[in-house]
């Protein structure tokens, strides 16, 4: 075999004896092309999305050194440290994406956790952002929500979740996280009266770099697609969806509850 060659190795003609070590082989072949194909992925999607804000960057830069009015000088810089911000934020986000993308090594961290109480610290965390925009950030939860996961990953999946809610949600507008307990699951709603979402769209949100177009946010496409990776990891998958009812959209991500088991009787 080439050392570029992760093909699987026929079965067809191998000894019986044989067969499990070269299943095992195929197996570790798999992943290893599983791991390939998300770096390269990784590298082509960060030099894709990098090359348009150092471009921008660059601009701004050439734009201040030229400058001699303070004030323009002034409006240049804060070009440039929004620009640095966006920048980072999608490093940032590319650097998620590519750590939830661990399949096996994810799946090992993950532990009994309490969803409610991790939701609520996320959310209370992002209240200031919420209170700059003048929007209602509200959490709703009546009981504990045990289930099995990574709590790193889980709050990078809360917080991109969260984002969006308050990036198409406009001043004056309401976000509501909400955890739904059941014997089998607990739900995870983060609910908002934004722009709303069509039907259509809420097939194409979870691909890599896909915006809904609205000229009024910004953002790098990529929030929705770390929280489907990361909902993958934890058997589940991500939906958003228009309201019922007035205008906006609820996202769902419901994971299995987790149940610790009652101590054996003795004998």
């Amino acid at each position: 075999m080439e050392p570029s060659d992760l093909s699987p190795i026929a079965t067809r003609r191998v000894p019986e004896e044989l067969e499990p070590l070269v299943e095992a082989f195929n197996e570790m072949l798999e992943r290893m092309k599983r791991s390939v194909t998300a770096q390269q992925r990784f590298v082509a999607d960060a030099a894709h999305q990098m090359r348009t804000p150092l471009t921008g960057l660059k601009t701004q830069a050439q734009f201040a050194i030229r400058e001699t009015d303070p004030e323009a000088l002034r409006h240049a810089l804060r070009q440039i440290a929004t620009g640095v911000d966006r920048a980072g934020r999608l490093i940032n986000q590319l650097l998620t994406l590519a750590r939830t993308e661990g399949g096996e090594a994810t799946q090992q961290k993950h532990q009994p956790l309490d969803l409610a109480e991790l939701i609520r610290d996320v959310v209370t965390d992002w209240v200031p952002v919420a209170m700059h925009k003048n929007i209602d950030l509200g959490f709703e939860s009546d009981k504990s929500a045990m289930i099995v996961g990574d709590s790193f990953l889980l709050t990078e999946l809360a917080k991109n979740l969260l984002d969006n809610a308050l990036r198409y949600t406009p001043e004056g507008g309401h976000v509501t996280c909400r955890i739904v307990v059941n014997p089998a699951t607990v739900l995870l709603e983060v609910e908002d009266n934004g722009v709303g979402i069509s039907e259509e769209q809420a097939e194409l949100v979870f691909e890599r770099f896909y915006r809904v177009d609205d000229a009024t946010t910004e953002g790098s496409g990529l929030g929705l697609a770390i929280v489907q990776e990361i909902a993958m990891q934890h058997g589940s998958r991500a939906s958003l969806r228009p309201r019922p009812h007035g205008r906006g959209a609820v996202a769902h991500v419901a994971f299995a509850a987790w149940h610790p088991r009652s101590p054996a009787a003795p004998p």
